[in-house]
C-alpha cells in the first residue's frame, strides 16, 4: 500500500511538473514563424484598434501594456518631462538575449514634434507594435529586433498633442510647446484663444448677415462663396473671423492664442532667433531628446514624423560653391539630369537623382541617402524625395551634428491624390468636397448653420472642413500611412552595417613563410560610418586583428598597400600589422587585407577577428599545415 500511495505521488508531481513546465517554457520564433503571406502574424496577441487616434493617457498606456506583453524584447522609460510635466515616454525595442541595447546599432524614431502632427503618433505606435507582435512569426522581423535597437517616441511635443486629440482644435493649432506669450501685449498671456462656440467638438469660421457682404451660400448651401456679381440680389454674409470670443474685451478675437517657439526650430544646428526663440533647446520637450541621443552613441539613423506633404526630407552633404554660372548654363544643367533621371526612370521608375555637388569626402553619404530614399520612394509608393531643412530642425542636428543619417517624413498632406479628379495638380473645394462625400460619406464638413453669439447675437458658423481632413488623415486611412512608413524604417534597419569575412586565403611563400589573405565585405547599403561622424571624429573605426598558435608569428611588412602576387600588382591589400589595422567599409564594399606570417613546426592555428562599432563583430579560425 504505502508504495501505491508513493507511486501515485510520483506520478501526481510528476504531471503537475510537466504541466507547469508546458506554461513556463518561453516561445521562440522558430516554433511560431509563418512562411505564408495568408497566415497569422500575431496580429491578435495584442490587439490595437487602428481606426483613431489616442489621447495621450491612453497611447501611454497602450506603450505600458504592450512592454508589460513582451517583456524580453521592451524596456519604458521617461526620457524626461515637458513644460507642463507630462512624462516623455519612450520604449527601447531589441531581444535583450541577443545583446545589450546599446551594443547594437540603432534606429531612433519620434513624431509629432508639433503639437497638431499626431499621426506621426499613430506611425510610431504602429512601428512599435509591429516589430513585437510579429517577432516570433516573421523572420525579418525577427532577425532585425535580434540585431539592431529600435527607440521610439510615439509623442514629442506632448502637451500639444494631447491637446490637438482631446479637444477642438483647428488643423493647424496647437503647434508649438505651451510656454505662455503676450502676443497682443496687453501684459496678459494666452488669453483670446479659439474656442468652440456652437459645441460641436470642431472648429470652424464665423459668418454674419451683412448687406454689403462680399460672400454668398454656395447654392448647395454647404459653403460660403465669392459673390461674383456685386448687383445681384440675395443675403450676403461678412466673414467676422475663425470660432472664439473676445475674452479680453479689446475688440479681437484669438489675437492671443497659446504661445511658445516652433520646436522643430529649436535645435543647435542652424538655429535663428527668429524661428527658434529664444535660444538653442529653451525647450525642455527638445532638450530632453537631444540629450538623450548625444548619450547614445549607438544612433546609427533616425526617422522624424511630421505632416503634411507626402514628402521623404532627408538630410545630405552640403553643397559646395559652384563656379558662377549663366542662367543659360544652369538650365542646360538642370535638362542634362532631367534627361539623366529620365533615362534611368525607362527601368526603374522610383529612380532618384539629386543636382548637388558635394566635398569628395562627403560623396558617399550623398550616393548613400540617394539609393536609401530611392528604395523608399517605391515602398511609400507617392512621396517625393527632397532635401530636408537645416534651420534649427531636429533631423538636421542629427546628421550635421551627430553624423547619423536622418530622414524627415512628411505624411498624408490632404487627398491630393485621390480627389484632383482633372488632374490639374490641386484641389479645388468642388473637388474637396466630392472627396468628403465620395470616400467619407459626408462626415468630414460643417454645414453652416446659425447660433446665437453672446458678443455679435445671431451669426453663421461652418463652410470649412474638419479636422481629420486635412493635415491628418481620417481614421480610415490611419493603418495605411503607419503600414507603409513601418516598411520604410524597417528597410532602413535592415541597410545597417554588417562586416563579414568574406574569405581567408593561404598561400605558401618560402620555407616556413604564408601569406593570409583576408576579404571582409559589407553587403548593405549604408558604410560601417557615415562620411559626416567621421569628419566630426564621433566614430570608431573597423579594425582586423590576428591571433594565433604561439608557434606562429606576425612578420613585420611596411605598413599600407602590400601585393601578395607580383603576377597580379592591382589586387593590392591592406598589411595587418601587429596591433591591428584600422579602416572602414563603405556600404556594398569589400576590402582585402594581408599579412606575411611565420609557423615554427608542422601546423598550428590563425584567427582573423574583424570589429566594427555600426557593423558589429566576425571571426574566423584556420589551421596552417606544412603541407599547405
Amino acid at each position: 500500500m504505502k508504495a501505491r500511495i508513493n507511486f501515485k505521488y510520483i506520478l501526481g508531481f510528476a504531471l503537475v511538473v510537466l504541466l507547469m513546465s508546458s506554461f513556463m517554457t518561453p516561445a521562440y520564433a522558430q516554433k511560431k514563424v509563418q512562411k505564408s503571406p495568408g497566415g497569422y502574424h500575431g496580429e491578435l496577441d495584442f490587439p490595437i484598434s487602428w481606426k483613431r487616434y489616442y489621447p495621450y493617457a491612453e497611447w501611454t498606456k497602450i506603450m505600458h501594456d504592450i512592454q508589460k506583453k513582451y517583456p524580453r524584447l521592451a524596456d519604458i522609460q521617461s526620457i524626461g518631462r515637458s513644460r507642463m510635466g507630462r512624462e516623455q515616454y519612450m520604449i527601447t525595442i531589441t531581444a535583450k538575449s541577443t545583446g545589450k541595447h546599446q551594443d547594437k546599432p540603432a534606429m531612433w524614431v519620434d513624431g509629432a514634434i508639433h503639437g497638431n502632427e499626431v499621426n506621426g503618433i499613430s506611425c510610431s505606435l504602429y512601428l512599435m507594435w509591429y516589430l513585437l507582435t510579429r517577432y516570433d512569426y516573421d523572420k525579418y522581423v525577427h532577425d532585425l529586433v535580434d540585431n539592431c535597437t529600435f527607440y521610439i517616441l510615439p509623442g514629442l511635443n506632448v502637451d500639444a498633442n494631447r491637446s490637438f486629440v482631446e479637444f477642438p482644435n483647428t488643423a493647424n493649432n496647437p503647434r508649438e510647446p505651451y510656454r505662455p506669450e503676450d502676443n497682443d501685449g496687453d501684459g496678459l498671456y494666452d488669453e483670446d484663444r479659439t474656442e468652440d462656440v456652437d459645441g460641436d467638438g470642431e472648429l470652424s469660421v464665423m459668418y454674419i448677415e451683412d448687406p454689403k457682404g462680399e460672400y454668398k451660400l454656395s447654392p448647395d448651401k454647404r459653403r460660403f462663396i465669392l459673390v461674383g456679381d456685386p448687383k445681384e440680389e440675395g443675403m450676403r454674409f461678412r466673414r467676422l473671423s475663425p470660432e472664439g470670443y473676445d475674452n479680453d474685451g479689446d475688440g479681437m478675437i484669438n489675437e492671443d492664442d497659446i504661445g511658445g517657439p516652433d520646436p522643430n526650430r529649436n535645435f543647435p544646428y542652424g538655429w535663428n532667433l527668429p524661428a527658434g526663440n529664444p535660444y538653442p533647446m529653451s525647450e525642455p520637450e527638445c532638450r530632453n531628446v537631444f540629450e538623450f541621443q548625444l548619450a547614445h552613441p549607438n544612433i546609427f539613423a533616425s526617422f522624424h514624423y511630421h505632416n503634411a506633404g507626402r514628402l521623404i526630407m532627408f538630410q545630405a552633404p552640403l553643397a559646395v560653391k559652384r563656379q558662377a554660372l549663366s542662367a543659360e548654363q544652369r538650365q542646360r544643367m538642370q535638362e542634362m539630369l532631367n534627361q539623366r533621371l529620365e533615362a534611368m526612370r525607362r527601368t526603374d521608375k522610383y529612380a532618384q537623382l539629386f543636382n548637388r555637388q558635394v566635398a569628395p569626402q562627403y560623396q558617399h553619404d550623398l550616393d548613400t541617402q540617394t539609393e536609401i530614399v530611392t528604395m523608399g520612394a517605391r515602398i511609400l509608393k507617392n512621396y517625393r524625395a527632397v532635401f530636408g531643412g537645416l534651420s534649427g530642425q531636429a533631423h538636421a542636428a542629427t546628421y550635421h551634428m551627430l553624423g547619423a543619417y536622418s530622414y524627415l517624413i512628411e505624411l498624408w498632406g490632404s487627398p491630393a491624390f485621390d480627389a484632383d479628379v482633372d488632374g490639374d495638380g490641386r484641389v479645388s473645394d468642388e473637388e474637396y468636397l466630392k472627396w468628403i462625400d465620395v470616400e467619407l460619406a459626408g462626415e468630414g464638413w460643417i454645414t453652416p448653420h446659425k447660433f446665437n453669439h453672446p458678443d455679435f447675437g445671431e451669426i453663421w458658423i461652418g463652410g470649412s472642413r474638419k479636422k481629420h481632413t486635412q493635415r491628418t488623415p481620417p481614421a480610415r486611412y490611419i493603418e495605411m500611412e503607419a503600414f507603409k512608413n513601418a516598411q520604410f524604417v524597417m528597410y532602413c534597419a535592415s541597410q545597417f552595417p554588417k562586416v563579414e569575412i568574406d574569405d581567408v586565403t593561404i598561400t605558401p611563400a618560402t620555407h616556413n613563410l604564408y601569406w593570409i589573405e583576408v576579404a571582409v565585405k559589407n553587403e548593405r547599403v549604408y558604410p560601417t560610418a557615415s562620411d559626416r561622424s567621421i569628419q566630426l571624429k564621433r566614430t570608431v573605426k573597423d579594425k582586423i586583428t590576428l591571433t594565433s598558435s604561439d608557434n606562429i608569428s606576425l612578420v613585420k611588412i611596411p605598413e599600407g598597400t602590400t601585393t601578395v602576387d607580383p603576377q597580379h600588382y592591382r589586387a593590392q591589400c591592406e598589411s595587418i600589422t601587429e596591433k591591428g589595422t584600422e579602416f572602414r567599409l563603405k556600404g556594398k564594399q569589400t576590402l582585402r587585407f594581408a599579412a606575411l606570417v611565420k609557423m615554427d613546426g608542422s601546423q598550428g592555428w590563425l584567427e582573423v577577428n574583424v570589429e566594427s562599432q555600426h557593423g558589429g563583430k566576425d571571426k574566423k579560425r584556420i589551421k596552417i599545415k606544412l603541407s599547405d
